[in-house]
């Protein structure tokens, strides 16, 4: 089975319970450390970090740890980490936190607003780091759940995305983003193998906001990303001009960011009949067929948003070899 796959890839260690005999080596917050901070400044690279329930600040990750919230753990929004006048749950700021996990936590941006930057902002934000395990957290609020920049083979499962939201332009002009893989630094090197499965994400469009769209799943300069099976809720709004957007495959971003083409991605059987639009591929800014280059596109509900000229499987078993392939690779 696919979720099967998925653990065997690396998600195992983040789902199932750890057996008696290691809890005994396990970092427990705030019993063994008053901060999550403190337990990851003294952790073993690998150990587990387990945080009871209470709400509790963020930290930034600088090795590879297993972080386990008990049910009611909650981040906030603190005076650190932050990006920018942004304010994050969890920030791996380089390949140092390759590896890590986060399962089980609440990550609440309840209210954030231009006019009020204190509730957390971003959930999980990840620059230039690989093999990160994203699975099982709940995320209420905020303005990008899980961001992964510049890093290759995320495993992202299983999440709940609600009341997402975007800071439009009169202000930060920043976010509306559930699940983002990204290129934005290195150009050289397409960022590759990510991939986000049964996750649940909802978000509204704000009032007015006409410069960039509000997103569930954004893929931009990847390749090989896999988008499966997920729930995505993104309503028009009339009352502004930016579009909700499911699956968003592109190579441009915020502020005209152009980044090279996302190529060879499986987005596959999600859900996007509650978003305005389910998947949307955007033209190659160089005119070429650039952002679908590789790619299957198959088993979604909900409109469908191609580049001219271009078209969806229509006919199973027509396509039924060129699919076989890609869906095996993921399913066995």
């Amino acid at each position: 089975m696919f979720l099967h796959h998925l653990l065997r890839r690396g998600c195992l260690a983040a789902l199932a319970l750890s057996a008696p005999a290691q809890a005994s080596h396990d970092i427990r917050v705030p019993r063994d450390q008053p901060t999550i901070q403190a337990a990851i400044d003294v952790a073993q690279p690998g150990q587990r970090i387990v945080v009871s329930r209470g709400r509790f600040c963020g930290a930034t990750v600088t090795q590879r740890v297993e972080l386990v919230g008990k049910p009611g753990a909650t981040i906030i929004g603190c005076p650190a980490p932050v990006a920018g006048a942004l304010r994050v749950g969890f920030l791996l700021p380089d390949a140092r936190a390759s590896g890590s996990s986060v399962r089980g936590f609440t990550f609440d941006g309840t209210g954030i607003s231009n006019a009020n930057l204190d509730p957390l902002a971003a959930g999980v934000l990840g620059r230039s780091t690989d093999k990160v395990c994203v699975v099982g957290n709940t995320f209420l609020g905020g303005i990008q759940a899980i961001t992964n920049t510049d890093g290759s083979d995320w495993q992202v499962a299983l999440n709940s995305v609600r009341d997402l939201t975007a800071l439009t332009c009169d202000g930060q002009c920043a976010g509306g983003d559930g699940i983002v893989f990204q290129q934005r630094q290195n150009l050289a090197t397409r960022p590759k193998g990510n991939l986000a499965a049964f996750n649940s994400i909802q978000g509204t469009v704000p009032d007015g906001l006409s410069q960039f769209e509000v997103v569930g799943v954004f893929l931009l300069g990847q390749k090989g990303s896999i988008v499966f099976a997920n729930r995505l809720a993104i309503p028009h709004n009339p009352a502004a001009s930016s579009s909700g957007v499911g699956v968003l495959i592109s190579d441009q971003c915020c502020a005209a960011v152009v980044t090279s083409t996302s190529i060879d991605w499986r987005v596959l059987f999600n859900d996007g009949r509650r978003s305005e639009i389910a998947v949307q591929v955007s033209p190659d800014v160089n005119g070429g067929k650039g952002n679908l280059e590789g790619g299957i596109l198959f088993g979604n509900r909900g409109v469908i948003d191609l580049p001219p000229g271009a078209s969806v499987f229509r006919s199973a078993s027509r396509n039924l070899s060129a699919l076989r392939p890609a869906i095996f690779a993921v399913i066995e």
